[in-house]
């Protein structure tokens, strides 16, 4: 069950850290910058990752899910999204909770990595579900990284 946990914890690191050099290397004129009115910002989208990671954190620990269906959650992030108006409050929300999420991985027991949980797609096993935050980050990396390739920079980042 360690190896679970600590490839978990070691995949999210990785996507939460990408995040974090993505938006290291937009420079300032573009941070708040979107490519249409309906597109996040770069502080924006490393916000929504940072509130997904609790969100699912949250909804993994077994708490219900908050909202009446996804449309309604994507309505609520988006507006939650705004209210993060420079890096440093975007950066600070993801360390926050992904230290939270790290924090909840390492307290998992044996018996709750090999627990199966209901997901609105299913049956779920836990050992897959916990790499759902990393996928998560690792998606709006991608994001962040189209931005930067739209207003021409195609820097190549490790």
């Amino acid at each position: 069950m360690n190896t679970i946990i600590n490839d978990a914890k070691a995949e999210f690191l990785r996507a939460k850290g990408r995040l974090e050099i993505d938006i290291n290397n937009t420079p300032d004129d573009k941070i708040d910058w979107a490519p249409s009115s309906t597109a996040r910002t770069p502080i924006q989208i490393v916000a929504h990752g940072a509130m997904g990671t609790q969100l699912l954190n949250e909804w993994l620990a077994g708490k219900p899910f908050p909202f009446a269906d996804l449309t309604e959650m994507d309505a609520s992030f988006r507006k939650a999204d705004k209210e993060y108006k420079t890096r440093e409050q975007a950066l600070n929300l993801l360390e926050q909770t992904s230290s939270a999420y790290v924090s909840w991985l390492e307290s998992l027991t044996p018996e709750q990595v090999s627990s199966t949980i209901e997901m609105p797609f299913g049956a779920t096993p836990m050992a897959v579900a916990i790499t759902f935050a990393a996928d998560h980050l690792r998606g709006h990396a991608s994001q962040l990284e189209y931005i930067q390739t739209i207003y021409g920079d195609y820097s190549i980042r490790a």
